[in-house]
C-alpha cells in the first residue's frame, strides 16, 4: 500500500457520491491539500484528514441526487420508501435515538478494537519474503529448560550455514547494549540503548528501506555503521544533507572506557512501529569478530538473533526434524570446555531443540519473550478484546433487532391501511427491510466519525500509532461492514415485515397485531443474553483491576520505595570507593550500595551445585552486590550475616535465599552456614555460605521467586563478566526530603558529583518502586481499555432495556390505567411493571456469575502471584448492574404509573 497516494477507498467514496459536474474541482483541491498535508504532518495523518475532509464534503448541494430525473415506477416507489422511512424515524424519535445511538456505539467500539487487533497482528508483514523468514529459538539453558527463548549462541548460525543447503540465507542480529555516542568529538553525547549488529546479508532477508548507502556492502566492513533518518537528524540537526554524512565518523565508548570510530555507511528510513526489530544504528558484526572468536562460550553465549530464509518450495516442518541434531553434534566442545561435562549431561535429559518460528508470529504469538530484540505482543489480550469487540458488535446488533420488532407491533394499522390501498406484501417487506439497512447504514457512518475522533485517545492509551483510514482501505474491512449493514438491517426487517403483512387487512386496521408478532420469548432471550455479557465484563473488568492492585501492593520482601537507581555504569568506571564516600556525604541520602544490575531487570543466572556427593546441577539466579546494598534493600536474614567490609575473606564468600537452600536438597534441619556451594563449569571453584536471606523478589511480581546467589562485588573466583562494574542505589531520607523541590535538589547534587567523575556521559536515573510498576504498565493500560469497553457494553445494554421497557409501557398503559383508577398505589404499579424485568435479569445474574469465574480464573492462571477470587466483588458487581439495570426500569415504569388514568384509558 503506497502511503504517499490519497486512501483509495475513500476516493471512491467521494466520486460515487459527489455531483458529476463538481467532482474534478473538488477532488483536485482534496488532493493539493492531502500533498500538503503529507509535508506538515507526515504520511499517517495526512490521510486521516483526506478521509475527514471527504466525509465533511457529504452534504447538499455537493451530493448527487440519488434518483435523477428518472420517473421509472421503481425509482419512485423506493423513493417514496425513503420518505415513509424518514417520516417514521421523525414521528418516534425516542426509538430513533436509542437505536442509532447503541448501534453508532457498538459499532465504534468494534471498530476500535478491530484496529487494535489489525495492528498486533500484522508486525512485519512489510518485508516481501516475510512468509520465508523464520526465527531460531531454544530452550533456555540457563534457566527452565521447558521455556524457550529469542536467542542463540553465535555457532548456531554456523552450525545451520554448514549442514542445511535448504536455508537460501543465515543472518545473525546482536544487540550490542548501552553505549555512549558521540558525533562530533565529544562536544554533544547521547545515551543509545538501541544499537544492534548486523551481517552483510541482513539486508537480503529484510526489507528496511536505506536512503543512502549500499545494502550490498554497507556492513562488508569493521567499525562500518548505519543510522536511522531520525537518528542522524538528531546528531547532526533536522536539515542535515544525508549524502553529506556518508563516510564521515562518530564514536562509540565501549565498557572498557575506550573510544572507537565508526563511519557512517548508510542512512536508513525510520523502522516502522510495526516491526519486531526496534533499533536506532546498526552496526557491522565484524566489528565485534575479536570479541566473539575469542570467547569459548560458542553455543550458549545467548545474545544473537538468529535468522534463516528458507527456499521456496521447501517443507519447513521436516526442516525443523533434521536440525535437532546439530547441538549435540556441534556443541560439545563448548560443554565440555565450559562444564566438563558431555552435551547429553549438560542438558540433564532435557532436549536441546532447535524451534523454527515464522517471523509473522514473532511479534504476535508473545513467546518466547526472554531476550527478543524488540517488542512483543500479548496474544492472550488479543483474543480477549476480539471477544469483546464481538460480543459488544453482537449486544448492539440484538439491541437494534430487538427494538425494531417490538417497535413494529405498533406499525399494524399503517400496514393495514396501504394494503387497502393496494400495497403488494412484497413491498410491504422491502419497506421494513429498507428502513432497518438505513438504520445500520447511518449507525455505521457515525460510527465511523466517532473513532476518527477517538483514535488519538486510543492511540496514547496503547502506545500506538493506529490509522483508521489504513484499516478501511482493506476490502476485507469495507466487504466485512458492507455485509454487517445487511445481515443486521435485512434481519432486524425481515421478521416484523413477515408477520406484519401477513396480517389480513381487517385484522390490522382494528390494531390487533395480537400475538403472532410477539417474539415475547425470543425478545426476553436476547435481553437475558445482553445482561449476562454486561455482567460477566463487569466481573471480569473488576478482577483485572483487582490483580493490577493486588500485585502492585505485593510485599516483595525488600523495601523498593524512595530509591534512587543511577544508571551511568558507564561513568563509574572500575575504581568506585571514592565516588561512594562522596554519594555517602550528601545529607538527602541515608545509605548508598553498588549492584551489578538493577531491580527488576536482574535476569543473570548460572548453573551451581552443592559441595556434596552426588549433589545435582541446578539453575540459580545470581547477583553481584555488596553488603550496603542489602541494608538498603532492607533484606531479612534467616540465618547468618550480610558481607562485612572489615573482613576482606568475605569477597570470596555467598549468601542465599530460602528457594536456593531448597533446590540445593538441604534442610531447614541442616546447619546451613558453612556449608559450600560450587559452579558446576570450569575447576568448580566452591564459595561458602555465610547467609540465608527470607525470599525476595528482585524482579517483579510477574514472575516467582527465583532461587538466588548473591555474589559479592568484588569476587575474582567467578568469570569476570561485570567484575567492578557497578550501578548505585541510594535510599532518600523522607525527613529531609519532602517535595518535590528538594527531590529535584538532591538529583541534582548526584548528578553534579558525577560530573566531577566523567562529564561525557548523560546523567540517567530512575526510581526502583516506579520501574516494578512499569512492569505491570501493559496490563495497567489494558486494563483501562477493558473497563472503558465494558462500560459501552453496560450502556448500551441499558439502552435496550430502556427502550424495551418503553415499548412495554406503551403497550400497557390502559391496563395500568385500570389498575390505577382500581385502587393500586405507585409502589404497585411498579412492581407489576417491573417484575418481568427483574426476572430476566436474575436469569442473567445466575448464568453470567460461573461463566465469569472460568473466565478469571483462566486469566489468573497467567500471574504468578494471583488476588483471590472473592465472592464480594461479584456481589457488589452484580448488585451496582442490577441498580442501573432498575433505574432505567423504574424511569418508565414510574413515567407510566404517574400518568393521569383519564389519559391512559382513552389512549389509542
Amino acid at each position: 500500500m503506497n502511503n504517499q497516494r490519497p486512501p483509495g477507498f475513500f476516493i471512491w467514496f467521494f466520486q460515487w457520491y459527489c455531483r458529476q459536474n463538481l467532482q474534478e474541482f473538488i477532488l483536485g483541491d482534496l488532493e493539493e491539500q492531502f500533498e500538503q498535508d503529507i509535508e506538515d504532518f507526515g504520511s499517517t495523518r495526512a490521510r486521516r484528514r483526506f478521509a475527514w475532509n471527504v466525509l465533511r464534503f457529504f452534504r447538499p448541494g455537493i451530493v448527487r441526487p440519488i434518483f435523477g430525473s428518472i420517473k421509472l415506477n421503481n425509482t419512485g416507489m423506493f423513493k417514496n420508501m425513503m420518505t415513509l422511512a424518514w417520516r417514521n424515524a421523525l414521528r418516534q424519535k425516542q426509538f430513533t435515538l436509542i437505536n442509532l445511538f447503541g448501534l453508532t456505539l457498538g459499532i465504534a467500539a468494534c471498530l476500535m478494537i478491530s484496529l487494535y487487533v489489525y495492528d498486533e497482528l500484522n508486525y512485519d508483514k512489510f518485508h516481501t519474503k516475510a512468509d520465508r523468514i523464520y526465527r531460531v529459538n531454544q530452550p533456555s539453558i540457563w534457566g527452565d529448560w521447558d521455556e524457550m527463548i529469542a536467542s542463540t549462541g553465535p555457532n548456531v548460525a554456523t552450525a545451520l550455514r554448514e549442514e542445511v543447503p535448504e536455508f537460501e540465507e543465515v543472518t545473525r542480529v546482536m544487540q550490542v547494549g548501552s553505549l555512549v555516542v558521540t558525533p562530533n568529538q565529544k562536544q554533544t553525547i547521547f545515551k543509545e540503548d538501541r544499537i544492534f549488529g548486523a551481517e552483510e546479508n541482513f539486508f537480503k532477508l529484510f526489507d528496511f528501506t536505506l536512503l543512502h548507502g549500499s545494502a550490498e556492502t554497507a556492513f562488508s566492513q569493521p567499525n562500518s555503521i548505519v543510522l536511522t533518518e531520525e537518528t542522524a537528524k538528531r546528531y547532526f540537526g533536522d536539515e542535515v544533507d544525508f549524502t553529506g554524512l556518508m563516510d564521515q565518523s562518530i564514536e562509540v565508548k565501549e565498557w572498557d572506557g575506550n573510544w572507537k570510530p565508526f563511519k557512517i555507511v548508510g542512512i536508513l528510513k525510520d523502522i516502522s512501529e510495526q516491526s519486531h526489530l526496534q533499533f536506532d544504528m546498526l552496526a557491522s558484526m565484524s566489528s565485534y569478530q575479536g570479541q566473539m572468536d575469542n570467547h569459548g562460550w560458542k553455543w550458549i553465549w545467548n545474545i544473537f538473533g538468529t535468522y534463516v530464509l528458507v527456499k521456496p518450495n521447501v517443507d519447513v516442518a521436516q526442516l525443523e526434524e533434521r536440525i535437532q541434531d546439530l547441538p549435540a553434534k556441534w556443541a560439545a566442545p563448548t560443554t565440555e570446555r565450559i562444564f566438563n561435562q558431555t552435551v547429553e549431561e549438560f542438558t540433564k535429559g532435557h532436549p536441546w531443540t532447535l524451534e523454527l518460528q515464522s517471523l509473522g508470529t514473532v511479534y504476535s504469538d508473545g513467546s518466547p519473550v526472554d531476550h527478543g530484540l524488540g517488542p512483543t505482543g500479548n496474544p492472550l489480550f488479543i483474543k480477549i478484546f476480539t471477544a469483546i469487540g464481538v460480543l459488544v458488535l453482537l449486544l448492539s446488533a440484538i439491541n437494534f433487532m430487538n427494538l425494531s420488532t417490538a417497535r413494529s407491533t405498533g406499525r399494524a394499522k399503517e400496514v393495514g391501511v396501504r394494503k387497502v390501498l393496494g400495497s403488494a406484501r412484497s413491498i410491504l417487506v422491502n419497506q421494513f427491510i429498507l428502513e432497518s439497512i438505513m438504520y445500520v447504514a447511518l449507525a455505521t457512518l457515525l460510527g465511523i466519525g466517532l473513532v476518527f475522533l477517538s483514535v488519538d485517545w486510543f492511540n496514547s492509551l496503547t502506545f500506538k500509532e493506529m490509522d483508521l483510514v489504513g484499516l478501511l482501505s482493506q476490502p476485507t474491512v469495507i466487504t466485512a461492514l458492507a455485509a454487517f449493514i445487511l445481515i443486521v438491517g435485512g434481519l432486524a426487517g425481515f421478521y416484523p415485515a413477515m408477520v406484519i403483512s401477513a396480517f389480513k387487512p381487517v385484522q390490522a386496521l382494528k390494531g390487533h397485531s395480537g400475538h403472532a408478532i410477539g417474539g415475547k420469548w425470543v425478545r426476553n432471550g436476547l435481553v437475558v443474553f445482553q445482561f449476562t455479557v454486561s455482567i460477566a465484563l463487569i466481573i471480569c473488568a473488576a478482577f483485572v483491576q483487582k490483580q493490577l492492585t493486588y500485585v502492585s501492593n505485593l510485599d516483595l520482601g525488600m523495601d523498593k520505595e524512595n530509591v534512587l537507581q543511577i544508571h551511568n555504569i558507564e561513568q563509574f568506571g572500575f575504581e568506585t570507593g571514592q565516588l561512594k564516600s562522596k554519594l555517602e556525604s550528601l545529607p538527602a541520602f541515608t545509605k548508598v550500595g553498588k549492584s551489578f544490575g538493577l531491580p527488576p531487570n536482574i535476569l543473570s543466572g548460572d548453573r551451581y551445585m552443592a559441595d556434596e556427593v552426588q549433589s545435582e546441577v541446578v539453575q540459580m539466579r545470581n547477583v553481584r552486590l555488596e553488603g550496603d546494598y542489602l541494608n538498603l534493600l532492607d533484606v531479612e536474614f534467616v540465618e547468618g550475616r550480610n558481607y562485612d567490609s572489615s573482613r576482606p575473606a568475605d569477597k570470596d564468600k555467598v549468601i542465599i535465599n530460602e528457594s536456593a537452600v531448597k533446590v540445593l536438597g538441604w534442610s531447614g534441619e541442616d546447619e546451613i552456614l558453612g556449608k559450600k556451594i560450587a559452579l558446576a563449569s570450569g575447576d568448580e571453584d566452591k564459595f561458602e555460605v555465610i547467609g540465608v536471606v527470607k525470599d525476595f523478589n528482585i524482579n517483579s511480581a510477574k514472575s516467582v521467586i527465583n532461587p538466588l546467589v548473591i555474589i559479592h562485588q568484588d569476587n575474582d573466583q567467578v568469570w569476570d563478566y561485570g567484575l567492578g562494574l557497578s550501578y548505585f542505589s541510594l535510599k532518600l531520607d523522607e525527613t529531609k526530603v519532602k517535595s518535590s523541590g528538594e527531590l529535584m535538589a538532591a538529583i541534582q547534587q548526584v548528578e553534579k558529583i558525577l560530573a566531577e567523575t566523567d562529564a561525557t556521559v548523560p546523567f540517567e536515573y530512575s526510581f526502583m518502586d516506579q520501574e516494578f510498576d512499569k512492569t505491570f504498565l501493559f496490563e495497567q493500560r489494558m486494563g483501562v481499555v477493558l473497563s472503558v469497553f465494558t462500560a459501552l457494553a453496560l450502556v448500551i445494554g441499558c439502552l435496550g432495556l430502556f427502550g424495551l421497557a418503553a415499548f412495554a409501557a406503551d403497550r400497557r398503559v390502559k391496563e395500568l390505567g385500570i389498575r390505577k383508577v382500581l385502587g393500586a398505589s405507585i409502589a404497585e404499579l411498579w412492581v407489576s411493571f417491573s417484575s418481568e424485568f427483574s426476572m430476566l435479569l436474575i436469569i442473567a445474574v445466575l448464568i453470567a456469575i460461573p461463566f465469569s469465574w472460568y473466565c478469571v480464573d483462566q486469566w489468573l492462571t497467567n500471574f504468578a502471584f494471583r488476588t483471590p477470587i472473592d465472592w464480594w466483588v461479584f456481589g457488589i458487581a452484580i448488585i451496582g448492574a442490577f441498580l442501573l439495570a432498575i433505574a432505567t426500569i423504574t424511569y418508565q415504569s414510574l413515567k407510566v404509573a404517574y400518568k393521569n388514568p383519564v389519559e391512559s384509558l382513552r389512549d389509542e
